[in-house]
This record gives structure tokens, C-alpha cells and sequence, in this order.
């Protein structure tokens, strides 16, 4: 099998996939899983090194030595890779677990919890003169996390509702219900490092639901009926509008490569107001209506759990 026959093997599918992740991180992660194969590391382990490199490309942008953006910029886009890597390696090794799954959606959070807030500095440097310009700046560069946050939460709802109806057997997406059930079936059983991922999948499922609410007040897992010929072909056909807009725009790999190119460039600002300003208009003005419209064609047509 050839490298790119391999490589579309270790994804999920390309429906789902966003562009830059496709035609840059992914081929990157393919190759770390493909040489971690032989090897005794573990998607887990590969999780943890994609945190680990997030947190050090914040150091350095913190940083201030030469070249300091450049080498947080190239960690970014490393920390991106491995974050694609543990489960195109797991999907090679046929070893997707839970829990697999829950470190690796926590993962984006806590290496956004070190780049973004070395990226508003950097950006408040540049723009805290008079003072009444750096608290703006500041207040704007919270604004924009916030948004760029609801739509990466439902970026990774949707990516999982079109592929519970194009996949066999795909079980990853479910309501903050069902994982509680799931955590009180093992809770006693659970070390201090389980513990807190499950604490962190709680609160990164919860804000996913509310941000959903926001967005497509119909929509949950929990409505979701199984799949079938027909639900497929009614949710592919309604659905394939917004979610072509929404994987193209409002993914976290082009989060990390807007991030990681910006703060190479030193244009970090110009970056968070684009997303602040034009992603926004687009989010709510044009994508949301979309999705709003096709989620309630779709049960309109009797496509709904338990009817």
C-alpha cells in the first residue's frame, strides 16, 4: 500500500476532515503514528506529547529570545500533528478506547490554555500604549477566545453527528448523561489522573451542549435516532451545506494554523480580529441559520430517537 492509500486509512474519513488538517496535519501525524507503530508508545502517550509540546510553544512565545515566534509558531503546528497522530495511530492498531478518546478531547483545551493567553500577551505588547488601548485590546482578545471556543465545541458535536450517520458502528459523541453513568460504573475504580479527565470531559461536554443549544436549539445526541439507509441519505442531504461550511471554517486545526502562522508573522492581532470580526458574521449570519434550517428538516421527516 502506497503512502497516501496508508495514510487515507489512518482517518476517520475525509468527509469530516478539515482542509489544512487533511492536506498538512494529518500527513505530519501519519508519519509520527506510522513510526510509533513498531514501537511500545501509546496513542495516550502520544496524546500527552502533543500537551506538552502546546505548553512549550506558550513558553516561548512568553519568551523572549531570538527567533522566540518563529520556534512557538513550529511547536504549534507539532503539538497539531501528535494531536492527529494518537488516533490515526490507534486506528492502525485497532485500540481506540474511551478513555483514549476523553484525554484526547481535552487535549485542544490545555494546549489552548497555554498558546492563547502567551498570544494576547504578545498582542497586548504591541498595542498597550496609551493604557485605554491595551485594556481594549485585551477585552477584545477575550471576546474573540470565547467565540472561537462555541465554534470549535460545535465543530466536534457536528463532525460527530455526520459521522454517527456515515459510519458503521462509530460510537464517539454522547450527552453529559450518558458519561455520568458511564464514570458512576467505575468512579470507585478511578486513580487521581482518570479522575481529573473525566472531570475535565465533563466540562468540556457541558459547554459543547450548551454552546449546541445556542446554536441549533433542536439538536442533541440524545434525539439522535441509529442509523439507517434513510436517516443517512436525509441527513447527508440536508446537512451537507452547513457542515461543508462549518469543517472549512470553524475546526480547531485551522484554529491551531491560524494561531501558529499569525504568531510566526508577528500578526497575532490581525489573526484574532479576523476571527473576531469575519468568522463571527459568517458564524452567526450565515451558518447558523443553515444548520438551524437543517436540523429541523430533518426531524420534521420523523428522523428522531424513539419515534
Amino acid at each position: 500500500m502506497g503512502f497516501w492509500d496508508a495514510y487515507r486509512a489512518s482517518l476517520k474519513s475525509p468527509e469530516v476532515e478539515e482542509p489544512i488538517d487533511y492536506w498538512l496535519h494529518r500527513p505530519l501525524g501519519y508519519i509520527i503514528a506510522r513510526l510509533s507503530y513498531p514501537t511500545p508508545l501509546t496513542p495516550d502517550a502520544i496524546t500527552i506529547g502533543s500537551i506538552l509540546l502546546g505548553w512549550a510553544a506558550g513558553a516561548c512565545l512568553f519568551a523572549s529570545f531570538p527567533q522566540h515566534r518563529l520556534v512557538g509558531a513550529l511547536l504549534i503546528l507539532a503539538s497539531t500533528a501528535f494531536d492527529c497522530a494518537d488516533g490515526q495511530l490507534a486506528r492502525m492498531r485497532k485500540s481506540s478506547s474511551v478513555f483514549g478518546r476523553m484525554i484526547d478531547g481535552s487535549a485542544d483545551t490545555l494546549v489552548l490554555l497555554a498558546v492563547v493567553p502567551a498570544t494576547a500577551y504578545r498582542v497586548w505588547q504591541k498595542h498597550n500604549d496609551p493604557s485605554w488601548l491595551g485594556f481594549t485590546v485585551i477585552g477584545l482578545t477575550v471576546l474573540t477566545v470565547i467565540t472561537s471556543g462555541w465554534h470549535t465545541l460545535a465543530f466536534d458535536f457536528y463532525k460527530n453527528a455526520w459521522m454517527r450517520f456515515t459510519t458503521d458502528g462509530y460510537k464517539e459523541g454522547e450527552t453529559l448523561e450518558e458519561a455520568k453513568a458511564r464514570h458512576a460504573q467505575v468512579a470507585s475504580t478511578l486513580g487521581p489522573i482518570l479522575r481529573m479527565t473525566y472531570w475535565l470531559y465533563f466540562i468540556q461536554i457541558k459547554s459543547q451542549q450548551d454552546v449546541v443549544r445556542m446554536v441549533d436549539p433542536a439538536m442533541s445526541f440524545g434525539k439522535l435516532p441509529e442509523r439507517s439507509a434513510e436517516a443517512e441519505a436525509a441527513y447527508r442531504r440536508l446537512n451537507s451545506l452547513p457542515w461543508g461550511l462549518n469543517r472549512r471554517l470553524f475546526g480547531v486545526g485551522s484554529l491551531m494554523f491560524g494561531l501558529a502562522l499569525s504568531n510566526a508573522l508577528d500578526l497575532a492581532d490581525v489573526y484574532l480580529l479576523f476571527r473576531l470580526v469575519v468568522l463571527n458574521l459568517v458564524y452567526f449570519l450565515v451558518y447558523r441559520p443553515l444548520q438551524r434550517r437543517a436540523t429541523d428538516a430533518f426531524f420534521a421527516q420523523g428522523f428522531v430517537r424513539g419515534a
